[in-house]
């Protein structure tokens, strides 16, 4: 069975969630923490002010259930 790269991205999700007592603040300040570790190392680069652009139709996580 080949990899499925969405799949994993999600159950990570769900994980970090899980560990973080499925709390959405938490889940926030953990995105957060990670962010500016991330900073503090000088490898990456942030938006910090909003595009010029319109902005993409929003994103949603698509179900996974059909799958199983």
């Amino acid at each position: 069975m080949e990899p499925d790269p969405l799949r994993e991205i999600r159950d990570i999700r769900r994980q970090i969630s899980k560990e973080c007592g499925d709390d959405p603040e938490k889940v926030f300040d953990y995105y957060m923490a990670h962010q500016e570790k991330m900073k503090s190392t000088g490898k990456f680069k942030f938006v910090t002010k909003p595009m010029d652009r319109e902005p993409a139709a929003m994103a949603t996580e698509q179900s996974d259930e059909r799958e199983r």
